[in-house]
């Protein structure tokens, strides 16, 4: 179901693709506006990954979507994709 996603976000972060093969605990975070580019949904909105976060989560990865909604932890400006444990992934 989820195979064309977890593909997108293995090319992008090793350290994602060794996780989800072996089962590790991994978490990172990621920007709303680069997940929509990376794995598209019809709708562009938070909602629309909420059964993709669970997948992970049953995968043992935790992903953390941020936006500049009010309310939301904001990252810093940059053309990273990922940030996991205080490093940024490209």
């Amino acid at each position: 179901m989820f195979a064309m996603d977890v593909e997108s976000l293995k090319q992008l972060s090793p350290e994602f693709k060794k996780a989800y093969e072996t089962g590790e605990k991994y978490e990172f975070t990621i920007k709303l506006s680069d997940i929509i580019e990376i794995c598209p949904r019809h709708k562009q909105e938070r909602e629309q990954y909420r059964r993709f976060i669970r997948f992970l989560k049953s995968k043992n990865i935790t992903m953390n979507l941020v936006s500049r909604k009010k309310g939301h932890k904001d990252l810093s400006e940059n053309k990273l994709k990922l940030k996991d444990n205080g490093k940024s992934i490209n």
